[in-house]
């Protein structure tokens, strides 16, 4: 059996009192959800997408509804695209450090998986010239996040053109994770679907929205392929969960709202963060990105974060080690929560990377 070893982790021990773990932002409630009782409905017509929710989604990011396919958050939109472009013995490129379930889910369908890397010496951004030389004949899918999990870091798009057009040339796709995309507020470029139908979006309204509970993702790619998705789909249900849908339409509806209560968050908690690492620059180097909700620090003087994190648990604050990422001397920082809770988290983490120093 196959299963991602981060996603079952994380399950178990992520959550803290104060939780700096936390990949996504602050869990939203009714009170920042404004839901009438007509806004939900046990069922309806939902076998391939509820349409006003597709429509919805296609306004937002100006595509058409019929390259939306709607999915069970963003870890099924990824690997329903993965699913329906691999055929086993596929070879995929894939970004080093990355988000461990899409090498789960690519070693699943049986794919080679070959990887290009993203350098902290380089500001985590990768080498365009060494993904043109991996891809071989058997190349069918190169996998990005941007925002890049987990660093933060956002790739410019004239960069993620070129992989593009490398892609197109190979007769290949990109699978890009954009799920931290609406963070960037104004600053947000066009989803790279705008590109070329050479990539595959994948998003939901988890990461930037603090929507987890709906479970509401997608997938945004040239109609044909969201077609070809959308009969994958059939093999996991019939139809989609209604009540989820009504209420995900209702924070489309909402969306500004939301989006201004991400900002209120993040912005104050960002200025928290970047001052406790110029504080502790002696013990950790990071690259900070100016617009993000995580960072992942690299430790100066020690080889592994599992001996910080077990330290922090004793202080009931938590972090993901680095290992999860295929960097144990570095670990990933979540502040999308309470302003109090990120401050109180950066006390307890101030005082456990001064007792591992000794």
């Amino acid at each position: 059996m196959k299963n991602s070893i981060y996603i079952t982790w994380a399950k178990a021990h992520a959550a803290a009192r104060y939780n700096l773990a936390n990949s996504g932002l602050l869990g939203c409630t009714l009170n920042d959800l404004p839901v009438r009782p007509e806004d939900v409905e046990v069922n309806g017509p939902n076998g391939d997408g509820y349409r006003p929710l597709v429509e919805a989604i296609a306004k937002h990011y100006d595509v058409d509804p019929d390259c939306v396919v709607t999915a069970q958050g963003t870890s099924m939109a990824n690997f329903l695209a993965m699913a329906t472009v691999i055929e086993r013995g596929d070879e995929v490129l894939i970004e080093e450090p990355a988000y461990e379930p899409f090498l789960s889910a690519a070693e699943y369908l049986g794919a080679g998986i070959r990887r290009f890397r993203r350098r902290f010496e380089d500001g985590w951004q990768f080498d365009v010239d060494e993904v043109r030389r991996l891809v071989s004949p058997r190349t069918k899918l190169i996998v990005i996040s941007n925002p890049h999990n987990p660093t933060g870091v956002l790739t410019d798009q004239k960069t993620i053109a070129r992989v593009g057009e490398i892609a197109a040339q190979a007769g290949a796709l990109v699978l890009m994770d954009e799920v931290y995309r609406d963070i960037l507020f104004e600053d947000a470029m066009p989803v790279s679907l705008h590109l070329g139908d050479q990539f595959i979006v994948t998003s939901s309204l988890t990461k930037s929205y603090g929507l987890s509970g709906l479970r509401c993702g997608w997938v945004l790619c040239e109609p044909e392929l969201a077609e070809r998705m959308r009969r994958l789909n059939d093999l996991f249900g019939v139809v989609g969960s209604m009540p989820t849908d009504k209420l995900s339409l209702v924070a489309f509806q909402n969306i500004d709202g939301l989006l201004a209560r991400s900002r209120a968050l993040i912005e104050p908690n960002k200025r928290l963060v970047d001052s406790f690492l110029g504080d502790h620059a002696d013990l950790l180097e990071c690259v900070t990105p100016e617009r993000t909700m995580i960072v992942f620090p690299r430790l100066r003087n020690h080889p592994s974060s599992e001996p910080l994190h077990d330290l922090l648990r004793t202080f009931e604050t938590s972090i993901v080690p680095g290992k999860f990422f295929e960097a144990p001397n570095h670990f990933r920082l979540g502040f999308g929560v309470k302003t109090e809770d990120v401050a109180t988290g950066l006390q307890h983490l101030s005082k456990a990377l001064r007792m591992i120093e000794g």
